[in-house]
């Protein structure tokens, strides 16, 4: 009687192609994987840019100057928007400090006044390119348009934050300042907004808007 069966060469060679098949599975799915999360990250740092590019927006067009002029001597508060350019490199860290109109639809209860301070900035995080973006809110307007309140983290890995200004003759300016100099009580009529993240991979994605301000129409 005739016994077939496999020998020990044909074992070790079915446990080889068993081996590779088992092997190009693991990279399809390894590199499977690897797409999905670079395509999730890429989503969210999109999301991310444009939730704070909406709310900058939204925040800017609220700025507010004040129609009273002191007669004499400092005044007690201070209203308009202060823009500072800062380049590092190829990219930017500008800041933008503002008075603004609290908007109507935030409750009552929560308001503390009709207008109130708000400004942008960037800090380094440690060990990197990388920044965090902070968004300072005072719900006082005092004689210091810069500082005060309370600054809170909205995004890290951020690379660049850049504004541009435009004067009501459309001319574009790297800095703006509503305290003194020449355009001491003025808003501009226009902001740029640049805006550039990274992802955890290190690929940047620019962002960018521009905001018309509405009471930038006259001093009053």
């Amino acid at each position: 009687m005739n016994r077939k069966g496999f020998t020990l060469f044909e074992v070790l060679m079915a446990l080889a192609i068993l081996g590779v098949v088992f092997s190009l599975l693991y990279m399809i799915f390894h590199q499977s994987m690897t797409v999905m999360a670079g395509t999730e990250d890429q989503t969210e740092v999109v999301r991310q840019g444009r939730l704070i590019l909406e709310r900058m927006t939204l925040e800017i067009q609220g700025c507010f100057i004040s129609s009273h002029r002191p007669k004499s001597g400092p005044p007690a508060f201070h209203y308009g928007l202060v823009g500072r350019s800062n380049p590092e490199g190829v990219d930017f860290i500008d800041r933008l400090d503002f008075s603004a109109a609290v908007p109507s639809y935030v409750q009552t209860a929560e308001r503390k006044g009709d207008v109130q301070e708000i400004g942008y900035f960037l800090e380094h995080e440690p060990g990197g390119q990388a920044m965090t973006l902070f968004r300072r809110q005072d719900e006082a307007i005092d004689g210091d348009l810069l500082q005060g309140g309370t600054s809170l983290a909205i995004c890290d890995r951020v690379r660049s934050l850049r504004f541009a200004f435009f004067d009501r003759q459309g001319k574009k300016q790297k800095e703006w300042n509503s305290l003194e100099g020449e355009h001491r009580y003025e808003l501009p009529g226009r902001i740029e907004i640049y805006l550039k993240l990274e992802d955890a991979r290190g690929k940047t994605y620019a962002f960018q808007t521009q905001v018309y301000l509405p009471l930038a129409g006259g001093e009053g």
